[in-house]
């Protein structure tokens, strides 16, 4: 019995130590101190008889915050098996992301089925058409080409922007006077410059400004026009000390400094707030918007994209969230806006693990699907931060990827876009019959309205065509004797994508207009002269009215009068009564409202172009067959 009293004493002070743990591990987990909650978690682990579904989530959110996503993955799957996808909790995202960490891509891909499955079908196919595209983008080639740079430490170095002639950028390379963050014990982040990112060394860095330097952290910058002011995120901070909230959290905050003042002076922004961070700026070139990564309340998941106006005043507008295309569930950072493209970094949206590089087409006030930028530049791990260089497809982007010099590492990169093609395919139809049509032209413009390629359907309607990818045109499909039919068209960053889509519709116009060989003409009665004349008729007048309704119902329609005589008269006779005609042809359709630019010329050709073949004795023709090639014509040159 004594002995039996003995086990039960130690079980109890076992389960009572392994509860001391676990307090002081939850506590630890609330303040993010992940390094700390890790030990008390593995002594509470080794001691405990059953541990709850909830401790088992958040061993794995510790681990996964570590980056130790293969103890996050079997601590995520024990919390997973008990409870299964749950759509208000992020965990079940960190799951998934800890399985594409590891490579396990069908795993993940189940998890996230199930997961998108218990929001919504609406939910569910969308992920399945991003999924779709990302491996559509795997089929191609590899386009990118990256370079650890010369500058990068062994700690963290990351982000990057122009400050005139500097390359500046986030580095934790452990300034003197500053310690080390207490969530993961690494160094705190300051900013940092060098002239020339390509080919400078870590022994040309410098501090950006001792003056701005806090001891906590303080991160990635930008700059407005000229560089006045510089925008940067920091550890919220009170003189020298951090500022802890309610939540026993301490907050990032951005700031803009003049910095063309004598004194800088750190100004908080109007949308910074005491429960939530902001961080991450970056505003457009020519200083109109300022785009930023926050937490704050009403957003899509983690960390989302926000955009406000920058107005000339100094003041700004409310801050817009972008959208559930560009924010996710995850965290969504790292904006950079540039023509109308929108590049940014994210770890929602379907993609190789971690963060992953994207780009947005912004099109009538519209973000369109984020398109992964692919692989090389993506990878299992953290790619993000993405910055123009100097020369067209050259750039930086940042990653904690394997091979680097330690944390997070700068990368140069070279994009091969020659070498990036995609192949556009359709079939040109009747509309009104819905038959293809044979020997159409699809003709390609690019943005200069240059004719980029031209090409003929076959006999079933195709056609086929080869684009350059993140190129804008305008495809335009035609046929003499029908209308015609166009479109914009912007391909996108899918190196050898194959689109079989691009189909146009176009109207039979044989009851308005004749085509003769490649040349296409009103259809109206010949407009016939008297003999020896060149004034309008009456006769005459009732066809030129139809012309004036066609090219009034086709409003772009520019054509050319071409006048002919008969073969009686001599050479230069014709050729001056002809140019009579139709200089009057002209004038009449000018007199009746028709613009003098939508006449291109009104050439007389006498009687070289005759219809029927006459001698000048009139022994081979008849009244009729002369009065007929006395005739005026109208050719269309483009509608």
């Amino acid at each position: 019995m004594k002995r039996i009293y003995i086990i039960i004493t130690c079980l109890i002070s076992l389960n009572v130590f392994a509860q001391s743990h676990l307090q002081e591990a939850n506590k630890l987990y609330d303040r993010l101190v992940y390094i700390d909650a890790a030990k008390e978690y593995e002594a509470y682990v080794q001691n405990a008889n059953y541990i709850e579904p909830e401790t088992y989530m958040k061993i794995g959110d510790t681990y996964y915050n570590l980056k130790n996503f293969a103890q996050a993955k079997e601590a995520y799957q024990k919390w997973y098996n008990a409870v299964g996808p749950n759509k208000n909790n992020a965990q079940g995202y960190q799951y998934y992301d800890s399985l594409r960490r590891l490579k396990l891509y069908d795993e993940a891909e189940k998890v996230a089925e199930r997961y998108f499955e218990s929001i919504s079908v609406e939910a569910l196919n969308s992920h399945y058409e991003e999924r779709d595209r990302f491996e559509e983008l795997l089929k191609g080639d590899t386009l990118y080409k990256v370079r650890n740079l010369e500058l990068n430490s062994q700690y963290a170095d990351f982000g990057g922007s122009f400050n005139q002639k500097s390359f500046v950028f986030t580095s934790g390379r452990n300034y003197v006077n500053k310690g080390l963050f207490e969530r993961d014990n690494t160094p705190y982040l300051s900013i940092y410059k060098t002239e020339n990112p390509q080919v400078d060394s870590a022994d040309t860095v410098e501090l950006f400004s001792k003056e701005l330097t806090s001891e906590f952290h303080d991160g990635t910058a930008t700059f407005s026009p000229n560089s006045k002011y510089l925008y940067y995120a920091s550890s919220y901070q009170n003189g020298k000390r951090k500022v802890f909230e309610g939540d026993k959290k301490n907050y990032f905050k951005i700031y803009r400094v003049d910095m063309s003042a004598k004194k800088y002076k750190k100004e908080l922004l109007p949308f910074n707030g005491d429960a939530y961070s902001a961080g991450q700026p970056y505003v457009t070139p020519d200083g109109k918007k300022l785009f930023f990564a926050s937490d704050m309340p009403g957003g899509y998941g983690k960390a989302d994209i926000y955009v406000c106006d920058i107005y000339e005043d100094g003041t700004y507008s409310k801050p817009m969230n972008l959208g559930p295309k560009i924010n996710t569930i995850a965290d969504d950072f790292f904006p950079y806006f540039k023509d109308d493209v929108l590049y940014f970094s994210s770890g929602g949206h379907v993609g190789f693990g971690g963060l992953d590089l994207y780009k947005s087409y912004y099109r009538d006030g519209i973000y369109g699907a984020a398109i992964n930028l692919g692989p090389i530049i993506n990878t299992n791990a953290d790619d993000f931060a993405y910055l123009e260089g100097d020369e067209p497809n050259t750039g930086y982007f940042s990653s904690d990827r394997a091979g680097g010099k330690g944390g997070d590492d700068i990368y140069a990169f070279d994009y091969n876009l020659a070498k990036c093609v995609q192949y556009i395919s359709g079939t040109v139809y009747d509309i009104e019959t819905n038959e293809p049509i044979a020997n159409a032209y699809v003709t390609v413009y690019d943005e200069a309205n240059t004719e980029y390629l031209k090409v003929k359907t076959d006999e079933k309607g195709a056609y086929a065509v080869e684009l350059t990818c993140e190129s804008t045109y305008k495809i335009e499909a035609r046929k003499a004797g029908y209308s015609e039919d166009e479109l914009n068209f912007t391909t996108d960053v899918l190196p050898d994508r194959k689109m079989n889509m691009l189909d146009f519709k176009l109207k039979d116009l044989s009851e308005i207009f004749v085509t003769e060989g490649e040349v296409e003409k009103i259809r109206i009665d010949p407009i016939y002269f008297d003999y020896y004349r060149y004034n309008i008729t009456d006769v005459a007048a009732i066809q030129l009215r139809k012309v004036v309704d066609v090219m009034n119902a086709y409003p772009e329609m520019i054509i050319k009068i071409e006048s002919h005589t008969d073969q009686r008269g001599t050479d230069y006779f014709n050729k001056t009564l002809s140019t009579n005609r139709a200089l009057s042809t002209k004038d009449w359709l000018l007199e009746h409202g028709i613009e003098s630019s939508r006449i291109e010329s009104a050439i007389g050709y006498g009687e070289s172009r005759p219809i029927n073949i006459c001698d000048e004795d009139g022994k081979t023709c008849t009244e009729l067959e002369y009065s007929e090639n006395r005739r005026s014509e109208f050719i269309v040159v483009s509608r």
